[in-house]
């Protein structure tokens, strides 16, 4: 179990998606109600939840880069090596982001830098997110150099679809662990609304990637679906960073 449940503990109750447990209530042998939930705990871990506050952060920031880049405007005002430099940037502060809340998980789990933890549901949303990120870095890092239609192909939008199942998957990964169920539906919970909204920003990433694919004479398949899946999906990631700024707070406990 993720863990340890003492002795003499009675009305042992576990849940989460299986095979793996996110969430276990118990009784003391004093009485006292233990509700332990994997996300929530580890977002407010007395020595952690500073962490918490600066990942939403990370996230933020990350996300406006995204948000602004598709704009017309500001490509039209800054120019395209700018707005691609600012890609870039954002994807920078996705993968600190993205390592720190996969050090929240190892550390929650007794590790410090790097760890193994597969038994652990959080363990594999951030590092399949982790990897994401290094995609869109690869991505984003094209982006800002002259290449031809095959380079294109294999060093703009490959990783950038990578990225984009990477963080489809993670988040699906982060949305069930926070419902400790495959799919939930608790809108009253804060974890809900931020993994729900980082689910439908990947799945906008995912549009995106799909719109951005190279055609023969190097052009975007689909100009609006790239522009506005990236803008979209920066939105839904922007304000689900937001709400996650404060998670780290005293865990609120769960009702349903």
């Amino acid at each position: 179990m993720p863990v340890v449940v003492p002795p003499g503990a009675t009305g042992v109750e576990m849940s989460g998606p299986r095979p793996f447990i996110t969430r276990i209530r118990y009784r003391t042998e004093d009485g006292a109600l233990v509700d332990w939930s994997a996300r929530r705990w580890r977002k407010a871990d007395e020595y952690q939840h500073g962490l918490t506050w600066w990942i939403g952060l990370l996230f933020v920031i990350g996300s406006a880069c995204f948000l602004i880049g598709p704009v017309p405007a500001y490509e039209d005002a800054v120019g395209l090596t700018a707005t691609n430099a600012t890609f870039f940037v954002g994807s920078i502060f996705f993968t600190t982001a993205s390592y720190l809340s996969y050090m929240q998980v190892v550390r929650g789990a007794g590790r410090r830098w790097v760890g193994w933890t597969p038994q652990l549901m959080g363990f594999w949303a951030t590092l399949v997110q982790l990897v994401g990120t290094v995609f869109f870095n690869v991505t984003t890092l094209a982006g800002l150099l002259s290449v031809t239609r095959p380079a294109a192909e294999q060093y703009v939008w490959r990783p950038d679809a990578l990225g984009s199942v990477c963080f489809l998957v993670a988040s699906g990964i982060a949305f069930s662990e926070a419902g400790h169920r495959w799919f939930s539906w608790r809108p009253g919970k804060r974890d809900w609304h931020i993994t729900a909204l980082n689910l439908w920003g990947s799945v906008f990433f995912g549009i995106s990637a799909i719109g951005a694919w190279p055609d023969s004479d190097g052009q975007m398949l689909n100009a609006t679906w790239a522009n506005a899946g990236t803008f979209l999906g920066a939105a839904c990631f922007l304000v689900a960073s937001w709400l996650m700024m404060p998670e780290g707070r005293d865990p609120e406990h769960d009702h349903d």
